[in-house]
């Protein structure tokens, strides 16, 4: 059966600029939806079960105010329009949440205007297509270097082995600093530990409440600040003369603050936050996709099957050169990011009231991007909650509405590593999948996708596959 796309309905309240037009504030606000519950008890249920809870608030609405005890009243918004307004359209009026800045600090993710414009064209070259073509060959020897540490017949954690991966890939290829298979242990549990933050135990809370993941979030950020400060001092002691001459970021990075430019963007502080960002954003989503993948793969034999052909016709392990080649791999990939997004929410502030839908949004207020919901909604996906790579085999992008496939949010400040996470998520399954089959146990019942809520979505800590040899 055809996919069934909609463009929607969505008032993009054309009245708007209109003089006779209401006031923003004469608009009510979104409703709390009854199939939430009473708005007191929004903590409690979220806290508990936030997909479900959002799944069942937002049934029958694209946009609804939730009240959480610490943010107070957030405002979910689930229809492609408000993406491309928030993020496109109207992104003025919508800045970066305080989580961010609170995370990040002074780097690429958290700051905004001129700073932003700014970080953005320093960082662009490590992301440009040669560069990437470049990294290949790091990605899959950091791939065979712990696929090899495997043995078959054994368990792994799946979503540690593939955090640890992508920070493998991640340091190789981007910080010129090869991890060992075995240790640099301080290193990822730092990395894991920014996630704590966003805990469903915590992140409805009063930011004042020292909560254990807050004070666990605290010395790992600490931890991570320290890790960058010192592969800073290291890649000083002998920069490129010429910045265009770097080939990873630390080198980057410190060769334009020695050539003398003078740019915010360029302090020490705003350089250790450029790190600190690029550790945690540059493996943890990766890892989420390729652990999800491997579930999917597991799950589902006949995908499972093609995949595997695919791969055994390869000529050798995978290279940059074999990516056309990998049709189906990249359709996993895509299909696991539409399914099991890592970023499931994009967060944002509004910086005036703007009414969306003939609702106001106050300014100040918690805006969410609801990407999950999105990706599952049967108005633009035929039975949106199975995974079914074959659906990117079709024309199904050419008829989506924009933004209805929103792994990397959108708009000018769309993921600067989207091509990399891409590229490195397919390098990373067609060269495990090449020799092995990371197979659900038997013993363990499958009672519906094991993820885990922070900052972004992960994969259940504990979550084991046992390798089989091909």
């Amino acid at each position: 059966m055809a996919e069934q796309v909609s463009s929607g309905s969505v008032d993009p309240d054309p009245a708007a600029d209109d003089a006779a037009a209401p006031r923003p504030a004469d608009r009510p606000l979104p409703p709390y939806p009854s199939s939430a519950g009473h708005p007191l008890l929004h903590t409690v249920h979220a806290m508990r079960d936030v997909f479900g809870f959002r799944e069942r608030a937002m049934a029958d609405h694209d946009l609804i105010r939730i009240k959480l005890l610490g943010p107070g009243d957030v405002y979910h918004l689930g229809h492609p329009d408000h993406f491309e307004r928030v993020l496109l359209n109207d992104r003025e009026r919508f800045r970066k949440s305080e989580d961010f800045r609170l995370t990040f600090e002074g780097g690429l993710v958290a700051v905004e205007g001129d700073a932003w414009r700014r970080q953005r064209e320093v960082l662009q070259p490590l992301f440009s297509r040669d560069s990437l073509r470049d990294y290949a060959d790091g990605m899959v020897e950091a791939v065979r270097r712990r696929r090899d540490h495997w043995q078959p017949g054994t368990r792994i954690d799946l979503a540690a082995e593939t955090s640890d991966l992508t920070l493998d890939i991640l340091f190789a290829t981007l910080l010129g600093r090869k991890l060992a298979v075995d240790g640099d242990e301080e290193i990822r549990t730092a990395a894991d530990r920014l996630q704590h933050w966003f805990t469903p135990t915590s992140y409805p809370l009063p930011t004042w409440i020292p909560t254990p993941a807050r004070l666990r979030f605290k010395r790992g950020k600490r931890r991570l600040q320290s890790v960058a400060d010192g592969l800073l001092d290291a890649a000083a002691d002998d920069p490129p003369a010429d910045p265009g001459e770097a080939d990873d970021l630390l080198s980057l990075l410190v060769a334009l603050r020695e050539s003398g430019v003078e740019s915010e963007a360029l302090t020490d502080d705003r350089l250790r936050d450029q790190v600190v960002t690029m550790i945690f954003a540059g493996h943890d989503t990766t890892a989420t996709a390729i652990a999800f993948a491997f579930y999917a793969l597991a799950r589902y034999p006949e995908v499972r099957e093609r995949f595997h052909a695919e791969v055994d016709a390869l000529d050798g392990q995978p290279t940059v050169a074999d990516l056309d080649a990998l049709d189906v791999t990249e359709r996993v990939v895509t299909e696991t990011l539409r399914l099991f997004p890592p970023v499931y929410t994009i967060p944002r502030e509004a910086t005036t009231d703007v009414v969306v839908d003939g609702y106001r949004i106050p300014e100040g207020a918690t805006t969410w991007l609801t990407v999950d919901r999105v990706h599952r909604d049967p108005r633009f996906y035929d039975d949106p909650d199975t995974f079914r790579p074959g659906r990117w085999a079709t024309d199904l992008r050419e008829r989506l509405p924009d933004f209805a496939y929103a792994p990397f949010g959108g708009g000018p400040r769309a993921c600067i590593g989207r091509q990399f996470a891409l590229m490195e998520a397919q390098l990373a399954l067609a060269t495990i999948g090449r020799d092995y089959h990371l197979a659900w146990p038997d013993d363990r019942t499958d009672d519906g996708p094991p993820r885990r809520l922070g900052m972004t979505t992960r994969m259940e800590p504990g979550t084991t596959v046992r390798v089989v040899e091909r």
